[in-house]
């Protein structure tokens, strides 16, 4: 089976006409120039608001899922900033309903299937992500939830989730064993 086309967060926001193409080119040149995450380049540039980007990070894993088409994905992107509502309020509106065609290969899932760590410690980590603006990894990292390596593993297992290569019990079957030679 072919790899899934990445779908990316700048595509998302300016095909969504939430960005400027040039403003974001602008953003990946600070980036680049910086070190920065482009996400939050973007919001501390004034570009975008931070809930754009969970809007657009939101679109991202569902559309990477197979769980939400590319145009339905843009379409509440472009809602969620025009009305200023989150991301699944935007989808109701629209008159979209979760059916999971695939299983959702979301780190945080996979981290707590595979018992690496609790739904308590997602949901402190979901909120610093929230508030700060930093990918899901970085932050369980950095409260000292997971280590770098378990990351790294952990992200190899959804990507190739949502390549078809392995399945999602596979996958946290992996996880579990891996995790429980590293203890």
């Amino acid at each position: 089976m072919a790899e899934a086309k990445p779908v990316r967060i700048g595509d998302l926001l300016t095909r969504a006409g939430v960005l400027r193409k040039q403003d974001l080119q602008e953003a990946i040149d600070i980036s680049e120039d910086t070190g920065q995450m482009i996400g939050k380049v973007l919001i501390m540039s004034g570009f975008i608001s931070k809930e754009d980007l969970q809007a657009a990070v939101e679109a991202q894993s569902l559309v990477r899922d197979g769980n939400l088409e590319f145009e339905l994905a843009l379409l509440a992107i472009a809602t969620c900033s025009r009305e200023r509502l989150l991301f699944d309020q935007a989808l109701d509106q629209l008159g979209w309903h979760a059916e999971q065609k695939f299983p959702s290969a979301r780190l945080g899932d996979l981290l707590v299937s595979s018992g690496i760590i609790s739904v308590d410690q997602l949901g402190i980590a979901l909120e610093e992500v929230r508030e700060s603006i930093a990918p899901l990894g970085a932050v369980l990292i950095e409260q000292k939830v997971i280590s770098r390596e378990i990351l790294d593993d952990a992200l190899s297992v959804q990507v190739e989730i949502r390549n078809s290569k392995i399945s999602k019990q596979d996958g946290v079957y992996r996880l579990t064993c891996w995790a429980r030679t590293q203890a």
